[in-house]
């Protein structure tokens, strides 16, 4: 359809610069002489914005056109890209995460449901999980050059970086996307209330799938650099490892949508998602680099394929509960455990060392999946036999 391929090529340029800043963060932090519960804020103050902005933007946008939303979360990217590299303090540090996670929910979610809205029952697995595919190429080639660009060229190169390619994600929306046709007043009008909205058994088993998923992933990016870097491997091999967890994901976004078109979710829900946490209990007790390149590309895979169906139950709920506010749940379930995995992880390093986050973060990932599983086996709707993959 119109417009997609270059809202793609935009989200995936996008957040390649977002990936850039990933492995090198932690270690830009250590400069201001962070400890590992101050780490752990500053990564969750991100978390934090996106928790309270995704809901009230993901309404806001099934009201009015949600291109230019989309232009001012760019915008507001590329400027704290460059106010990373000229910082001078931790607080400074904590306040850009604050904004750059209130512009990230401008981006994605909009963008996300941009094309689910436009997406045909009964494709909402592949075409979706396509756009994923896009997400995580951007995302896992990100921490492979910015690792690259901190050690030849310092720790501020990658900030630097981020500011132009999303600058350039950004000409892209302004020129290659189109515009809705009308604004979204007639979708807004026949939207439910929360009350409704959160009564759902299925935006239960969205939130509990995706909250554990936000902890597990987001304590790994925070606290598996300072666990490696203490073994010794460079930034460059620990960007490699979570680019290889992208390069996972990636490659398996696209075959697990095609299968949850045509599945019910609970299998791919409990599998995927299980498997996906399983090597953070390995990895504090490996350090040869193939063996975490193995296990990263393993969580990549495991993950896309739960998630693949999470998003068709997603997709389909927006179209009756309204596509931008289910988006907006969604994005503010993964964005809590984004928030607690960094502090509850930081606190866990504090009290039990280097491998507790991980050990933590496992734990939650399993109970997360079963949960959600659990949820999605009562689901009374089935309307569409082949469409309705949840």
């Amino acid at each position: 359809m119109p417009g997609f391929w270059p809202l793609f090529l935009a989200v995936a340029v996008a957040l390649l610069g977002l990936g850039v800043i990933s492995p090198i963060l932690p270690l830009y932090m250590r400069t201001f002489g962070a400890s590992g519960v101050e780490l752990g804020l500053v990564f969750a103050a991100f978390a934090v914005a996106r928790f309270l902005g995704a809901p009230l933007f993901g309404r806001l946008s099934d009201r009015l056109n949600r291109k230019p939303l989309i232009l001012i979360g760019l915008g507001l990217y590329a400027l704290v890209s460059v106010a990373y590299a000229l910082a001078q303090s931790l607080w400074q540090l904590g306040l850009l995460r604050l904004v750059q996670g209130l512009a990230s929910t401008l981006v994605t979610p909009q963008a996300q449901a941009y094309v689910a809205e436009r997406t045909p029952p009964g494709r909402e697995g592949r075409t979706l999980n396509l756009f994923y595919t896009a997400q995580f190429v951007g995302l896992g080639l990100g921490p492979l050059l910015g690792g690259s660009l901190a050690e030849h060229f310092g720790l501020t190169a990658p900030f630097y970086a981020m500011g132009l390619l999303t600058g350039a994600a950004l000409v892209a929306v302004l020129w290659g996307v189109p515009r809705e046709g009308q604004p979204a007043a007639a979708r807004a009008s026949s939207r439910p209330p929360w009350r409704v909205i959160l009564g759902r058994r299925e935006v239960w088993a969205i939130v509990a799938y995706m909250g554990t998923r936000g902890f597990w992933r987001q304590a790994f990016n925070a606290f598996f650099p300072l666990l490696a870097a203490e073994r010794g491997l460079s930034e460059t091999m620990i960007g490699t490892v979570l680019t290889l967890y992208f390069v996972g994901e990636s490659v398996f976004q696209i075959p697990a949508g095609y299968l949850a078109d045509l599945l019910p979710p609970r299998p791919q829900v409990l599998v995927g998602g299980m498997l996906a946490t399983v090597p953070l209990f390995i990895v504090p007790r490996v350090s040869a680099p193939w063996a975490l390149a193995l296990l990263a590309l393993l969580m990549g895979a495991a993950s896309a394929c739960g998630r693949g169906s999470i998003i068709v139950v997603r997709t389909q709920l927006g179209r009756t509960l309204g596509m931008g506010t289910v988006t907006g749940v969604q994005d503010a379930a993964f964005a809590s455990g984004q928030s607690l995995g960094p502090t509850l992880a930081g606190v866990a390093h504090a009290l039990a060392g280097p491998a507790a986050p991980l050990l933590l973060s496992g734990s939650l990932g399993l109970l997360g999946a079963f949960l959600s599983g659990l949820l999605l086996t009562r689901t009374p709707e089935k309307p569409r036999a082949r469409a309705r993959c949840t």
